[in-house]
């Protein structure tokens, strides 16, 4: 009996020396481009360190502040709020390069950069190797083409699986690095072709530039995990960042339409370092309508006129490659396997204002497959190309949408949009927006 109570008292004592700790983790619940950068922008100015879990500079988060509007694609976004630490987690792929033109992009100092900026050593380097093969891959596909971005992020993830991978602490010894770096470069020599494999594969070349970069970031290498640990026992605020959308998760996702990293909430813990106890709340980000870019399933696309409005409304366009988005209508059939596959808390609905000017508003309740009706997203993925959406008409608001004056000051059609969407879901609208401002966000349950 004492010993048994010697036990209790130890753990009790180890949550009082947690404090506090709250922590939240933004993903995007559609195919991606649902706003996300804005929310966790807004959640950062309440949090203490906001980390990017995966993916690399194919996802575009975009920040407007003021008159000016910043596109982040591997920086997380919380970097435009002072004092919160930013993290590169290990799950991650990283193009040193890239980074590099960003933070003179946004105009960070290299002050801030050095003070708020820090890059999990576990994180996997994209090298121009990985660029060449991924282009060769997508141009040998012809017309079943996926639809990347040629940004090497896919050969990248290959070569962490494959165990040949180039990582951020693998550049802190030069002679450590060049062995790491032959096994890698060797690695592609039965993928590229001869000109291809000797420009892509240049060993010196690759060298020297790494290098030279990683120089420069050297101080922010870091061990992620015990970082957050020791925030956790601080009592600090965490709030984990996503890229892309659930519909792309490289598991979950419209495989083979997908990209190469988990981008539902469970990756939050591989691709940060942090356990499963250290989540708190899940939202998931959805717009109040749906797009996609690329190619894939997509039931609800409206191709012509309405489609086309969607787009202009609400100004489609890649932030990364500038690819026009395919629209339509919202589809609760994908949302709520989104909620499952996430374990959502709850809804972050965005860009309510684009359907100001509709007279009434499409939602996708369930599909229509070979005579079958399905409210599940289909297992069978050859379904996907018949798939037919039952879509309900709601009377749409025909006014402006303003965050001004809270959720009670929405027009009575905008608010039984919201709350329709909840009762469908199962899930609270947590948060909405209607606007691009930073502050154009209706908060109706905190998050921290």
């Amino acid at each position: 009996m004492l010993l048994l109570r010697c036990a209790v008292g130890s753990r009790e004592g180890t949550k009082r020396k947690r404090g506090h700790m709250a922590s939240a983790v933004i993903v995007g619940a559609q195919w991606g481009d649902e706003g996300k950068g804005k929310i966790v922008d807004f959640l950062a100015g309440q949090a203490d360190f906001v980390v990017r879990f995966q993916g690399g500079d194919n996802a575009g988060h975009t920040v407007y502040l003021g008159d000016r509007k910043y596109v982040f694609h591997i920086l997380p976004s919380g970097m435009l709020r002072p004092g919160v630490t930013c993290v590169i987690g290990s799950g991650v792929v990283l193009n040193l390069r890239r980074l590099a033109d960003e933070i003179s992009e946004v105009g960070i100092s290299e002050q801030d950069i050095t003070a708020r900026l820090r890059i999990s050593g576990e994180t996997a380097l994209i090298l121009p190797c990985h660029m060449a093969r991924d282009r060769s891959e997508e141009s040998s596909r012809g017309k079943g083409r996926i639809g990347t971005t040629q940004r090497g992020i896919g050969p990248a993830y290959v070569d962490v699986a494959n165990r040949t991978a180039v990582r951020m602490a693998d550049t802190l010894d030069e002679d450590w690095f060049r062995k790491r770096l032959a096994i890698c470069l060797e690695s592609k020599r039965d993928s590229l072709e001869g000109s291809e494999f000797s420009e892509a594969c240049d060993f010196e070349k690759t060298a020297s530039e790494t290098l030279r970069l990683a120089r420069r970031f050297a101080p922010l290498v870091c061990d992620a995990s015990a970082l957050l640990e020791e925030a956790r026992a601080k009592g600090k605020n965490l709030l984990f960042e996503g890229a892309q959308g659930t519909m792309l998760d490289v598991h979950a996702g419209t495989y083979p339409y997908v990209t190469s990293s988990n981008t539902v909430a469970g990756g939050a813990c591989v691709g940060s370092g942090v356990g499963p106890r250290a989540i708190g709340r899940i939202l998931g980000v959805a717009k109040a309508y749906t797009t996609r870019v690329g190619e894939g399933p997509f039931p609800t696309e409206l191709i012509g006129e309405t489609g086309e409005r969607l787009r202009e409304t609400g100004g489609e366009y890649g932030a990364t490659t500038r690819r026009p988005r395919r629209c339509g209508w919202l589809d609760i059939v994908q949302l709520r396997r989104a909620v499952r596959l996430n374990s959502l808390d709850g809804i972050v609905l965005t860009k309510l204002d684009v359907l100001d000017g509709f007279d009434r508003i499409g939602v996708c309740t369930a599909y229509r497959v070979k005579g079958r009706c399905m409210t599940e997203w289909p297992v069978n993925p050859a379904d996907l190309e018949s798939v037919e959406p039952e879509i309900e008409f709601m009377p749409g608001w025909l006014a402006a949408t303003s965050c001004a004056g809270g959720y009670d000051a929405l027009p009575a059609a905008a608010r039984n949009y919201v709350e329709a969407v909840e009762k469908w879901l199962g899930v609270p609208v947590a948060m909405v927006t209607a606007g691009k401002e930073r502050d154009d966000i209706i908060v109706r349950q905190p998050v921290f």
